[in-house]
């Protein structure tokens, strides 16, 4: 993967040689996903990864986060692997997305639920904009324990989570949806679909 800023490029060499390869669990993400069509918005930009991997596939989507230092990153990124027009990039809250409900056909968010302040609230938004499905892939203990170890190595801690994968889960499923999951080796990926409405 062509990334712009050096340390991004030596920072995702580690992470492969930790055993996180980034570019290959995006892949997955989308994979098990099948997001192959649709109006997508993706929930938490960070550096672009789930961009560019959905972008690479010809989808076009609208990404958004807070972080500007963070979006300004992606937008570099994806500058670079020619993919700039497919991503549209907004800074928003996710705890009040700025969309009526139903606007995407799928929502997807990765690694983004542990930073989240109100994790709840921002899977009950997600779901609310959703037509068809949300996807939300976070680590798992191999990707946390990873994830530390580098953010160490650059001398701060790794945000730790305030709602366990098993718990975002049986929320997904608290909120009406058929939720399947998928294990990949250092993140755990729920495709939760809404239930179609039977007409008479």
């Amino acid at each position: 993967m062509k990334l712009v800023h050096a340390k991004e490029r030596q920072k995702m060499a580690l992470f492969k040689r930790l055993g996180y390869d980034i570019p290959k669990a995006r892949q997955f993400i989308v994979d098990k996903a099948g997001i192959v069509q649709g109006r997508i918005l993706e929930v938490g930009t960070g550096k672009g990864h789930m961009a560019m991997a959905l972008a690479k596939k010809g989808l076009r989507l609208i990404s958004i986060d807070l972080d500007r230092t963070a979006q300004k990153t992606a937008r570099e990124n994806l500058q670079a692997l020619g993919l700039d027009r497919m991503v549209v990039l907004r800074r928003m809250n996710a705890e009040k997305l700025n969309y009526k409900n139903g606007s995407f056909d799928r929502v997807v968010s990765v690694n983004f639920i542990h930073h989240a302040q109100r994790p709840q609230q921002c899977i009950r938004e997600m779901v609310r904009v959703a037509k068809d499905a949300v996807v939300i892939a976070d680590l798992n203990k191999r990707g946390e324990a990873i994830m530390g170890r580098v953010h160490r190595s650059e001398g701060h801690k790794h945000e730790q989570t305030r709602m366990p994968l098993n718990e975002i889960k049986v929320y997904l499923k608290k909120l009406g949806l058929t939720v399947k999951t998928y294990r990949d080796r250092c993140q755990t990926v729920f495709v939760a679909g809404k239930q179609k409405e039977r007409r008479p």
